[in-house]
């Protein structure tokens, strides 16, 4: 891989990095948000941008340097995922089985 290439691979990466750093913190307003309807509509453009996130990254072949990004974003996501279902459901066990499986194919 050429220089130029592993430069915009890694500002790509701190890119992704920045917008779940983002979207956590919007979970965390969320939460401590008074308003319910408010406190609602956060998670849920939280949650639907890290589900968009995630599929940017599963977009791509998997591989060793996005893994830690990709394994945190999917953390992220299903723990959000169960707040807001107040509970944990059959898809959030699916959605970890999906990505242990892309990380093992490593």
């Amino acid at each position: 891989m050429s220089r130029q290439t592993t430069s915009v691979g890694s500002s790509c990466l701190d890119l992704w990095r920045e917008k779940n750093d983002r979207l956590v913190r919007q979970a965390k307003v969320a939460q401590n948000s008074g308003l319910t309807l408010r406190r609602q509509q956060l998670a849920q453009d939280a949650l639907e941008g890290l589900r968009g996130l995630l599929h940017s990254l599963q977009g791509l072949p998997a591989a060793v340097p996005v893994l830690p990004l990709e394994l945190t974003v999917i953390c992220n996501f299903i723990i959000l995922r169960a707040s807001l279902a107040q509970g944990f459901t059959e898809d959030q066990a699916q959605d970890i089985q999906r990505g242990l499986e892309r990380e093992w194919s490593l």
